[in-house]
């Protein structure tokens, strides 16, 4: 939390530093609380609690607050984006009196080592650190090639990320008055609150309160929403060359892509159901028929369409529908549906 809120602070500190503004008089130790989520608990995330916390020293929380909040959420993390080359140096900047054990590594190691980049699809540290824990096949000590933790090295990215977007929010709001990123929260999530309205009082759809995503605690639990074993993370469109594209020329081969996560223990049998792409007139170009027997883990499939759009332009849709089996014949366990839409030219 406090890396995200005296980087930010800097910035003010240097853009007004011949004005005699009091942003030299804000200590940073003030938000050495929210470290590990708070007290060790994992709960809101440090890093976009320090940026809204910035946010509310400029009175621009309520503008602002639930962007980065659901940026935070709904990103993939670290950033495959190339970043800058960081290098820390704490002179002349912050607190002097740091513990020798909170020594921060002097360069990220390269994008190309990181082992996993992962959507958390929540605010909680407790969920997007051991989310990307399990898919980057880590625990929380374990050491990269530089002396200091793969884990360190993904939340030291993520601050610096993170940090850089409030700025660009913030300098986007002084010009233009309005959020340049505003959150829309997910459909799957609206349509549950259809129910469980902040009225509600009936048992089987009690009322609820917030922006998370509900399928991270409440999927395939008794009444509520399916698809807590297996999750749809991205759906995309390429052109054949791994380039991913959302405009086409007719005629032109489309490669639709589908990055998924099966959760829980031992293997399952995931297949598609219902799953096809339209043209823009319509018409069905191709079925998404795959089905395999897979270990739980972040898995891609692909569909190469040969054939090609064909004469229609327009709005066109890919929709993946995913289903998983119990390996031993027990049963459909989960089913989540996405939606990709691409262009026709």
């Amino acid at each position: 939390m406090q890396s995200c809120v005296s980087g930010l602070m800097q910035g003010f500190q240097a853009a007004f530093a011949s004005d005699g503004t009091d942003w030299d008089f804000v200590p940073y130790d003030m938000y050495l609380y929210g470290g590990g989520g708070i007290g060790g608990w994992a709960t809101l995330c440090g890093i976009p609690n320090g940026c809204v916390a910035l946010t509310n020293l400029i009175k621009l929380h309520g503008a602002l607050g639930s962007d980065i909040l659901g940026h935070y959420n709904s990103s993939e993390w670290p950033s495959t984006a190339t970043l800058p080359d960081l290098y820390y140096d704490d002179t002349g900047y912050g607190p002097t009196d740091y513990p020798a054990e909170w020594a921060v590594a002097k360069q990220p190691i390269p994008a190309d080592e990181v082992l996993a980049n992962v959507i958390p699809y929540s605010p909680l540290c407790h969920i997007s650190i051991s989310k990307w824990c399990y898919a980057a096949g880590v625990n929380l000590g374990t050491p990269n090639a530089y002396s200091f933790t793969h884990k360190n090295d993904r939340c030291g990215k993520l601050a610096s990320e993170m940090a850089g977007y409030t700025a660009e929010l913030i300098n986007y709001y002084a010009l233009n008055g309005a959020s340049a990123d505003p959150y829309v929260i997910p459909q799957v999530t609206a349509d549950c609150m259809v129910c469980h309205k902040t009225s509600s009082n009936a048992p089987s759809t009690p009322a609820q309160v917030g922006k998370m995503d509900c399928i991270e605690c409440h999927g395939g639990v008794g009444n509520y929403m399916t698809g807590g074993d297996v999750i749809i993370e991205d759906v995309w469109t390429e052109d054949g060359s791994d380039n991913a594209k959302n405009t086409f020329t007719a005629g032109d081969p489309i490669v639709y892509k589908v990055q998924f996560a099966v959760m829980g223990a031992g293997s399952a049998y995931v297949r598609t159901s219902k799953s096809k792409a339209k043209d823009g007139a319509g018409s069905k170009m191709r079925g998404l028929g795959k089905k395999e027997t897979l270990l739980s883990g972040v898995h891609t499939w692909s569909w190469s369409d040969t054939i090609g759009a064909g004469d229609a332009t327009g709005k066109a849709r890919a929709v993946v529908t995913l289903q998983m089996f119990d390996f031993k014949g027990g049963g459909q366990l989960g089913e989540m549906k996405k939606i990709h839409k691409f262009t026709i030219a």
